[in-house]
C-alpha cells in the first residue's frame, strides 16, 4: 500500500527549516516556538529564514496542509478501487495508519495544532478535514445500503468514533515497536468493525 503522493521536492534549506520546525512544534508546541528557535536549530541567522519562508504561520500551514492533503489523497485511492464496504473500511484504516507511522510527531501537529492558524487558514484546513471525514461517512453509508453494516448505525457518529480512535494512534505508536503499522491497523480494524458489521440474529439454544 502507498500512503499517497510524495510531496514536491524542496530546496535543502527549506527542508532543513521544515524538519526543524516540525520537531520544535512537536516538542514545545507552536506557540512556544519562536523563529529564533527555528533559526538556531537550522544554524542560520533569524533574518535569513525569511529568504525561504514567509512566516511562522506559513510554516505551520504547510506542515498541516501537506499532511491533510496526504490523508485525502490516500482516501481517493481507496475510493478508486471500488472495494466492498468492509474491505474499503479496512483499507482506509490501513492507509491512515501508514501515514501516522511515517512520522507520528508530524501527524500530531496535523491533528492538534491547526487551532493556532489564523481564521482564513483555519477555515481552509477545516474544509479539507471535513472532506476526509466525508470519505468515511460515505463508506459507512455504502455498507449500510449494501446490507453489510448494521442499519441502526448513525453514519456521522460511527465515523467520529472511528476517527477518534485512529487520531489517537500517533500518541502511542512507536516506529521501533514490535508490531508493524499493517499489524496494528489490522487489530484496530478488527475492533472497530466489530461494532459496525451486521451480525445474523443469535439462534436460541435448545
Amino acid at each position: 500500500m502507498t500512503a499517497g503522493p510524495a510531496p514536491e521536492r524542496q530546496s535543502p534549506a527549506r527542508e532543513a527549516i521544515f524538519a526543524a520546525a516540525t520537531r520544535l512544534f512537536g516538542e514545545h508546541g507552536y506557540a512556544a516556538t519562536t523563529m529564533r528557535d527555528i533559526a538556531r536549530a537550522v544554524g542560520i541567522l533569524p533574518g535569513s529564514l525569511y529568504a525561504h519562508i514567509e512566516s511562522k504561520e506559513a510554516v505551520l500551514l504547510e506542515i498541516i496542509e501537506g499532511g491533510v492533503d496526504r490523508f485525502n489523497a490516500a482516501m481517493e485511492q481507496v475510493d478508486a478501487r471500488d472495494l466492498p464496504p468492509e474491505a474499503a473500511l479496512r483499507e482506509a484504516i490501513g492507509r491512515h495508519l501508514e501515514i501516522v507511522a511515517d512520522n507520528p510527531q508530524r501527524t500530531l501537529i496535523v491533528f492538534h495544532q491547526w487551532r493556532f492558524l489564523g481564521d482564513a487558514n483555519r477555515r481552509r484546513l477545516l474544509a479539507k478535514r471535513a472532506r476526509y471525514e466525508e470519505f468515511f461517512v460515505r463508506m459507512v453509508r455504502a455498507g449500510i445500503a449494501a446490507g453489510a453494516f448494521d442499519p441502526c448505525l448513525d453514519p456521522k457518529v460511527t465515523v467520529l468514533v472511528i476517527l477518534g480512535a485512529l487520531n489517537w494512534t500517533p500518541e502511542w505508536f512507536s516506529p521501533t515497536g514490535p508490531a508493524t503499522p499493517h499489524e496494528i491497523a489490522s487489530k484496530i480494524a478488527d475492533g472497530l468493525l466489530e461494532g459496525v458489521l451486521l451480525r445474523p440474529p443469535a439462534i436460541p439454544a435448545g
